[in-house]
Formats: C-alpha cells, structure tokens, sequence
C-alpha cells in the first residue's frame, strides 16, 4: 500500500525544514523528502547572515517580507534550541556597511534614502570607523553603521529545523521523486523510486533543482544556479566587534565558534561568466575565488595577512529571474505549493516562508504581507526566457 500524509515536502534545506517546522507546529501531518542530505545544497555554504541593508531587498513587500523573517529569528532560535539542545550559533549585534571607494559610497547613500525611515542606521564617517574598529584599513572613505544585524550558522539552524519538525511528528525520508501523482489538477501524490506516496498538498522547496518540475506542473518554475564561494578563517586576533559588508567586497563575520567567515561570491562577480557561473550546481571551490576573497579580506582588514585557511566552500543558489523569492500556490494546481528562488536570502527569509505556506495549506490565504503579488508564482505564467546573469548582477552578499 502507499504510504499516506497530509503533506509532502520537497527539498530539506532552509527553505523546506521551515515549511515542515511551521505546518507540523500547526499539527499538520508532514512527510519531508530529500535526495541526498538535510542542508546539502544552499544551505550548507550559506553565510547565515541575516541584515536588512544590501541591494537584495526593495521597497514595499520585498522589504516588509525581510524584516518579518528577521524578527521572527528573536523567537524561533530560542524554540529550535530548546527543543533539540542544539546551539545554533545565533549572535545579535551591530554591523559597519563599508565603503571604500566613491561608487561605494553612491551605491550605500541611494539605499539609505529608503532604508534608513525603516532601520535604525547613520552614516559615519573615517574616523568614527577607526574608533568602533582601529584594524579596519584606514582607506575606508566611510560606513553605514546599523544598530543590530545577526548571524548564525546556516548548516546547524538547517539541521535544527528538521530536527524540530521531527520531534513535532514530520517524517523525513531519503528519497528522490519521480513524478507527481494528480488527479485531473488536484494533487494526490508523489512518486518516489520507493513508491507513490499519498498526499493531500505538495511543497516543491527544492532550491536551484526546482526547475526540474516544470514539464510536471506544465507551469514554469524559473529558477537557475548561481555559483557562490566562501572562506573560513582562523584568524589568530580577538574577533571582530561588528558584523562587516561591502557592497564589492562581500562579508566579514567573526562567529561564536572562533572562525571568520569571508565571501562571498556570486552577484557581484558574474561579469566574469565564465570563472564564476560555474556548471550547474557547481560546488567545486576554485583557486581563483579563494585568491580573490582573501585579497577582498585584507584590503578591508589588512592584519587578516596572518589568518589560516580552515575550510572553502562552494555551492549553488537558486536564482529567480527578478531575485524575488517564488512562494505560493501554483495556478493550474489544486494542493501544489513552491517555495524556491530566494537566491543568497534562502536562510534570511525561510522562517517567513514557512509561516507563508503554512498559511496558505491551512488557511488558503496569509496575512504576513499585505501584497503577495511580487512573490506568487503567477507572476511567471508566461515566463518563457529571461536573463539570469542581469538578475544576478543585482546581487552583492
């Protein structure tokens, strides 16, 4: 006989784990599927950094969505962390958004005419840099400087998540699927190697393979791998006091764990298609990237000259064509649901993603934001080609 559940969730990173944590709190019946591993795709490599600066977000729902997740990270950390004992490495502290030269300082002061009515920041200038800071590079030209930002380790909120939904009753399976099991445009199904399973609702989360569904739902899921590499440091000097970014330079993030985490790229670096777009799900890490981030590194913060190389990693992001996650229900479908394309902001926005489906399974409709249009997959009912590597460009974690 078929194995049966209310829901089927496809795809255990971020994305997916918070679906299932967010419908098994609600006492849905939730079977997770994964192919290969829990956090084995965009996840695994992600930065974990949680800000609401950057070019990553605009005006009106994209940044209304952004800061529903971040303040919902105040009460999920300590939840997830309760209920499975793990220590998810979660910091709250201010951040310098630095700008070292001219198109820098253009880039941040256009931002900040919108930004700043919604999020506590201020320019400073050099000299206040070097008071927060003094072994920031003195050519720094000057900073955003943000009350609060956070960070914490992606693999291990992934891994908590999916535990948590465990323990609140989701099944989490090793399985590949095959195909989807409908009758006319209502869902009834998947299909596994294993076996159909019955379902009432499916979640397809699966990061940059979600496109892999289409010819299935005959409905596009636009959604393309953009290649991203990181660096851990061992950096032998006390941790950095603030969370660092550059739009052209990336991140720099002292962890709880002793490490510095530099990078990334990705956005910023696809006008050199062919070194950094990589193949697709690309996670082979390159000299060049690590030559590059470790040059970005010291230009910023010169004394990492004396850190050791601990780990470099490389992955795919799932890349829609406007940047903008894709969550809701798929038109044409009774009971299919994505939630994919949220390009370097999958660990950022998954929780608000979770609730969002978990509104629409339960409810047919959310009330997390008051517009939906920029996120719904209709946006895409006539998708037929677009140009990623614009898209990507837009990027700059």
């Amino acid at each position: 006989m078929p194995e049966t559940t209310d829901v089927v969730v496809i795809g255990a990173g971020v994305v997916g784990c918070s679906v299932a944590w967010y419908l098994a709190r609600e006492g849905v019946n939730v079977t997770l599927l994964e192919r290969e591993a829990i956090g084995s795709g965009a996840s695994a490599h992600a930065t974990g950094s949680l800000s609401l600066l950057g070019a990553e977000f605009s005006p009106g729902a994209s940044f209304e969505i952004a800061r529903a997740s971040y303040d919902e990270f105040k009460s999920l950390v300590p939840d997830l962390e309760s209920a499975t004992g793990m220590d998810l490495l979660y910091q709250r502290r201010p951040s310098l958004r630095l700008a070292l030269d001219d198109e820098e300082v253009n880039l941040i002061n256009s931002l900040m005419e919108w930004q700043q009515p919604h999020v506590n920041m201020r320019w400073i200038d050099a000299a206040e840099i070097q008071s927060i800071e003094p072994r920031l590079s003195p050519s720094i030209i000057g900073a955003v400087y943000e009350d609060e930002s956070a960070q914490l380790d992606s693999y291990r909120f992934n891994l908590g998540l999916a535990r948590g939904a465990e323990l609140k009753g989701t099944s989490i399976l090793s399985r590949e699927v095959t195909g989807l099991v409908a009758n006319g445009s209502r869902i009834s199904g998947v299909k596994t190697a294993s076996g159909d399973i019955r379902c009432d609702a499916v979640v397809v989360a699966a990061g940059p393979w979600s496109r892999a569904f289409t010819p299935w739902l005959d409905f596009p899921v636009p959604v393309r791998p953009m290649k991203g590499e990181r660096l851990l440091l061992n950096y032998p000097g006390d941790p950095l006091t603030v969370l660092i970014s550059s739009p052209k330079r990336g991140h720099m993030i002292s962890r709880l764990d002793g490490l510095t985490s530099v990078g990334s790229t990705g956005g910023r670096d696809y006008d050199q298609r062919d070194l950094f777009a990589g193949e697709e799900f690309d996670r082979q890490p390159t000299e060049t990237a690590r030559l590059e981030l470790l040059q970005r590194a010291i230009d910023v913060f010169p004394d990492l000259e004396r850190a050791e190389l601990v780990q470099q990693l490389a992955g795919s992001r799932p890349l829609s064509p406007d940047s903008k996650p894709i969550i809701g229900p798929v038109p044409g479908w009774d009971g299919v649901y994505l939630a994919t394309g949220h390009t370097t902001k999958g660990i950022h926005l998954g929780p608000i993603t979770g609730r969002i489906i978990a509104d629409y399974v339960c409810r047919g409709a959310t009330e997390v934001v008051d517009d939906m249009s920029d996120f719904l997959p209709d946006r895409f009912a006539d998708f037929a080609d677009a140009d990623f590597l614009a898209a990507a460009r837009a990027v700059d974690e």
